[in-house]
C-alpha cells in the first residue's frame, strides 16, 4: 500500500493520510481533525480549479445580500440562504429558512440530491451544491501532492500513451473541411476527454488527458495543457502561436504544431491541415487499416470487467489491501524462500516420486490458477485507488502470449500507485510460491510434497520473469516508474544505437546517467533478441510437429515460416517501417542531387 495511504473505513478505498478526506467518497478519515489542513473552498463548475471562495471563518454565510461571507446576485437566492458550519470535526450545510432551499449532491447525481429547508446536510469533498439555482463545488484545496479534480466533458455533447510516442496525424481522424493553411487552421476539440493533474510529491506539474471513448492517454507537460486549454473551437493556429508568446515569451510554432498533432493522434481534436477522415477511404482502405491494427495488437480482450472487479473488491478484494494482509505477506514471501531452499535437498526437479500423468495435470492447473490470481492482483490494486479496470484478456508480446488486465487508468493516479499496481502481481505469486514452498517442507507424503515443489519452482521462475527490468513486464514498470523515466527503455535503447556514437565522435564523454542508459540499452537490446530467439524455437517446437506430420516438405517450411511470421507481425513489421524510411530519406537525397546537378552545370 505505501507508507503515505491507507483504506478509507466506508468504500475500502486509498486514503492519503495528508488529507483529512477520502477522495473517492468524501468520507472524514478516521483522528484527522479538518482544522490542520488548509481551509476548503467552494468553486464553480468548469472554473479549472479557480476558487469563488475560501471557507476561512465558521459560520460562513451565503445569500444575496452583501453582510454575506458569499455574495451571489440571483434571483433564486434569499437575502440569507444557507451557511456552513464545522462539527465533529466535519463540514454542514445549513439552511436558513431560504425560499428555494439548498441541495447537496455528495455523487448521486443532481436529480437525488438532498433537499434541505430549515436542516443541514454533511459536505464530503467534492460535493455539489445547489444554493437556489447557483451550482457549486465544495472540495479541499489541491497540491501537486494530491492531484487536481478531473476536468471532465462527456462523449456526444456536440488512451501511458507518453507524448513523444505520436501516431501521424495522417492516419488520425480529421475533419474534411480543415484548412490547407497551418496558421490558418481552427482546432477544434471532440466531446469524450478527461484531463487530471497527475498527483507527484515533488511539486512537479503533469497531466494525463485520457480520450473516454478510446481509452487513449497521453502524458502532457505544463505547456502542453497550456495549448490544450486554449483550444475553443475559435482560435486559430496563430492565435494559439501568439496566445503561447504571451505566456511564454517565445514563439514556438513547432511545439504548438507537435502538441496539436499529439491531440489529433488520440482523436481529440479535428480540424488541422492535412488530416484526413477514414470515411473518405474506401472500403479496401478501412479494412486494410483495420487489419493491419488487428495484427500489431495482437490481443483478445474482453471488455466491461469493471463491475464485475468492482463488486469482486468491495466483498472481499479490500482485505488484501490492510495491514494484515500486508503482514502476511512480508511474513510467507521469505519463509517460503527459506523453505524452498531446504526443499530442493529433499526433492528433485520434474520428479513427482512417480504419481504419474495426473500429477502434471494438477502442476498445470495449479499455476494456470496462480496466474490468473497474478492478474487479479493487478486488477485489485486498480481498484484500490478507485480507478477503472477497462478490460482484460490475452494478448501475444514479441512472440509470446500473455494474459493481461488493462491498467492504463492508473496514468492518472500518482507515481508510487503506478508501482504498487505493478508489483502487487509479481508479489502475489511469490506469496503463493512461499506457501506452497512450506507446505512442501511440512508435509509427510513424498508424492504430495513433489507435486507441491514443482508448482513453487515454476511459479518462482514466473515472479523471476515478472520482475525483470529488460522487457517491457511487471518489474520494468515499476523500474520506470520510481525512476521517473517512463520511457526508459526506448530513450536507453535509442541513446545506445545513436547518442553515445555521436558523443564519443565529438570527444565528448558521457555522464553517469548516460553511461548507465548504454548499459541497460544494450542489455535490453540483448534481452529483446534473446526474448525473439526463444519466441521463434518455441513456436518452430509447436507448429514443426504437427505441420510436418501432415504436410510434405518444401511447403511444410513455408507454412511454418508463414506461421511464425504472423505471430511476430508486430516485431518485424516495426524493422520494415525503419527500413522503408531510411530508403525513402535516401531517395529523396538522391533525388535532391540529381535536380541540383543541372543548375551547377
Amino acid at each position: 500500500m505505501g507508507g503515505r495511504t491507507l483504506l478509507c473505513h466506508s468504500c475500502r478505498y486509498q486514503v492519503r493520510k495528508d488529507f483529512p478526506y477520502c477522495l473517492r467518497c468524501g468520507t472524514q478519515r478516521k483522528k484527522a481533525r479538518v482544522d490542520q489542513f488548509d481551509a476548503p473552498q467552494l468553486r464553480q463548475p468548469g472554473s479549472n480549479g479557480a476558487s469563488v471562495a475560501v471557507v476561512a471563518k465558521e459560520p460562513f454565510t451565503i445569500g444575496r445580500s452583501s453582510g454575506n461571507d458569499l455574495k451571489l446576485d440571483h434571483p433564486s437566492v434569499s437575502r440569507e440562504h444557507a451557511r456552513i458550519v464545522r462539527e465533529s470535526g466535519s463540514y454542514y450545510l445549513e439552511d436558513l429558512g431560504s425560499l428555494n432551499g439548498v441541495r447537496v449532491d455528495s455523487g448521486l447525481g443532481p436529480q437525488d440530491a438532498e433537499r434541505i429547508r430549515g436542516g443541514k446536510a454533511r459536505l464530503n469533498d467534492g460535493s455539489v451544491v445547489f444554493v437556489g439555482d447557483v451550482v457549486l463545488i465544495f472540495e479541499q484545496p489541491r497540491t501537486a501532492a494530491i492531484g487536481s479534480k478531473t476536468m471532465v466533458r462527456p462523449a456526444g455533447m456536440t488512451m501511458l500513451a507518453p507524448a513523444r510516442e505520436l501516431i501521424s496525424p495522417a492516419d488520425a481522424i480529421a475533419d474534411e473541411h480543415a484548412p490547407a493553411e497551418p496558421l490558418s487552421a481552427t482546432p477544434r476539440k471532440r466531446s469524450g476527454w478527461a484531463l487530471k493533474q497527475i498527483p507527484d510529491d515533488r511539486g512537479r506539474l503533469e497531466w494525463a488527458l485520457r480520450n473516454t471513448r478510446t481509452g487513449a492517454y497521453l502524458s502532457l507537460d505544463e505547456r502542453q495543457v497550456f495549448v490544450w486549454n486554449q483550444i475553443d473551437g475559435r482560435a486559430t493556429t496563430r492565435d494559439l502561436l501568439f496566445a503561447y508568446l504571451e505566456e511564454y515569451g517565445e514563439l514556438a510554432l513547432p511545439r504548438i504544431e507537435q502538441a496539436l498533432r499529439m491531440f489529433a493522434s488520440v482523436d481529440l481534436v479535428a480540424g488541422l491541415p492535412g488530416q484526413r477522415s477514414t470515411e473518405q477511404l474506401s472500403f479496401l482502405r478501412r479494412a486494410g487499416r483495420a487489419t493491419l491494427n488487428a495484427l500489431l495488437r495482437m490481443e483478445i480482450s474482453v471488455k466491461g470487467l469493471d463491475g464485475l472487479i468492482e463488486r469482486g473488491y468491495r466483498r472481499f478484494g479490500w482485505w488484501f489491501f490492510t495491514r494484515p494482509a500486508v503482514a502476511l505477506l512480508a511474513l510467507v514471501v521469505p519463509a517460503g524462500l527459506v523453505a524452498f531452499w531446504f526443499d530442493r535437498d529433499k526433492y528433485k526437479l520434474l520428479d513427482t516420486e512417480g504419481a504419474g500423468p495426473w500429477a502434471g495435470a494438477i502442476v498445470l492447473t495449479v499455476f494456470f490458477a496462480a496466474c490468473t490470481v497474478h492478474e487479479m492482483a493487478h486488477a485489485m490494486a486498480v481498484k484500490s485507488y478507485g480507478r477503472r479496470v477497462n478490460r482484460g484478456g490475452f494478448m501475444m508480446m514479441m512472440g509470446m502470449p500473455f494474459a493481461f488486465v488493462d491498467t492504463s487508468d492508473m496514468w492518472l493516479g500518482s507515481r508510487w500507485s503506478r508501482v504498487v499496481v505493478a508489483l502487487s502481481g509479481p508479489l502475489v505469486t511469490a506469496e503463493i510460491a512461499g506457501g506452497l514452498a512450506v507446505g512442501a517442507y511440512y508435509t509427510h507424503s513424498a508424492v504430495a510434497g513433489a507435486i507441491l515443489f514443482q508448482i513453487a519452482f515454476a511459479l518462482y521462475l514466473n515472479t523471476l520473469y515478472n520482475f525483470n527490468p529488460l522487457m517491457p513486464l511487471d518489474g520494468y514498470m515499476a523500474l520506470s516508474d520510481a525512476m521517473r523515466f517512463p520511457r526508459l527503455r526506448e530513450e536507453s535503447r535509442a541513446y545506445f544505437t545513436r547518442g553515445l556514437w555521436r558523443d564519443l565522435r565529438r570527444r565528448k564523454l558521457p555522464s553517469l546517467k548516460q553511461w548507465g542508459m548504454t548499459l541497460y540499452g544494450l542489455c535490453a537490446i540483448l534481452g529483446t533478441y534473446g526474448f525473439i530467439a526463444l519466441g521463434i524455437l518455441a513456436w518452430n517446437g509447436r507448429i514443426g510437429k504437427f505441420v510436418h506430420k501432415s504436410v510434405p516438405d518444401p511447403w511444410a517450411h513455408m507454412i511454418i515460416v508463414a506461421g511464425i511470421g504472423v505471430v511476430l507481425f508486430p516485431v518485424w513489421y516495426g524493422y520494415f517501417k525503419a527500413l522503408t524510411r531510411l530508403l525513402r530519406r535516401l531517395g529523396d537525397k538522391r533525388q535532391r542531387r540529381v535536380q541540383q546537378a543541372p543548375a551547377k552545370a
